[in-house]
């Protein structure tokens, strides 16, 4: 077990887990419970404020973000939305950094950076199977997806966040859902996009 590429930095303190890992939100606004897993079973630690790192399962260090808790994503930060866990992918050829799970299907993750001109075409989020039921404009320059899909009898959601970095990449955020659990994906996944720095 090693270290991951995704932290969590908040109330002055930043964590970085040991794989493969899951945040959660533990009782209390500034206190995260970290669980780590291994062929040994589950190890599981409480940090907040105070906190020292735990061995084999969190690195805790001095952080400069003193307010709410945010991920950081490689060079990214971005909030972390009420209501989801944060959670390392479980096979070692999974290059996503992370998943946000809301419910046993509800999930976002983040993708890329990749590149503007793979994007250009109006159907290039689009999988075989899916069509488009909104596109909307985020702020001043997020474009926004949302698809509607079959998925084992029954109908699902998903959208692509597409949010411009640098001159010509961009960072998706891809979320997806049944049908009735949109609501809460559309919302996080707005909030992530505008909050991404």
């Amino acid at each position: 077990m090693g270290h991951v590429f995704v932290r969590l930095a908040g109330h002055g303190l930043r964590l970085v887990p040991y794989w493969p890992y899951r945040f959660a939100r533990a009782a209390g606004p500034s206190l995260v419970e970290v669980a780590v897993g291994s062929w040994e079973g589950e190890r599981r630690a409480v940090i907040g404020p105070g906190s020292a790192s735990v061995p084999d399962v969190v690195d805790v260090t001095e952080g400069t973000v003193t307010g709410d808790w945010r991920l950081e994503v490689g060079p990214f930060t971005l909030c972390w939305p009420d209501g989801f866990d944060v959670q390392s992918p479980h096979d070692p050829a999974d290059h996503t950094p992370c998943y946000l799970i809301a419910s046993d299907q509800a999930m976002i993750f983040p993708q890329g950076p990749t590149p503007l001109e793979r994007l250009a075409a109006p159907d290039a989020l689009v999988a075989p199977g899916q069509r488009i039921v909104d596109r909307r404009l985020l702020g001043e320059d997020i474009d926004v997806v949302e698809l509607a899909y079959e998925h084992d009898g029954a109908p699902w959601w998903q959208a692509h966040w597409v949010i411009p970095v640098g001159g010509q990449q961009a960072l998706i955020f891809t979320g997806q859902a049944p049908v009735e659990e949109s609501g809460l994906l559309r919302v996080a996944g707005d909030r992530m996009a505008v909050t991404l720095c």
